[in-house]
């Protein structure tokens, strides 16, 4: 997230992150919040399809975003639970 608010919307820049993301909620393996491991594995997929060089347009910055502070906020309510 806060490689986004400071405007590094770089694929080269997010790919990283968001792979390292996806691995450790695949190994942590928590079933409430496969939605959220499926978003982000659409995203990386998203990626994939583009060329490093290329940057996310504003809406898609403004989903991820949504997306990653959603998945946040429930990652912390199923980590109270």
């Amino acid at each position: 997230m806060d490689n986004l608010k400071l405007n590094m919307v770089s694929i080269d820049q997010l790919q990283p992150y968001l792979v390292d993301l996806i691995d450790v909620l695949n190994k942590l393996q928590i079933p409430q919040y496969n939605d959220y491991a499926t978003k982000f594995k659409n995203w990386l997929i998203t990626f994939n399809a583009l060329k490093a060089s290329d940057e996310l347009k504003e809406d898609q910055v403004r989903q991820l975003l949504f997306d990653l502070d959603s998945g946040y906020n429930a990652f912390h309510k199923v980590l109270a639970s």
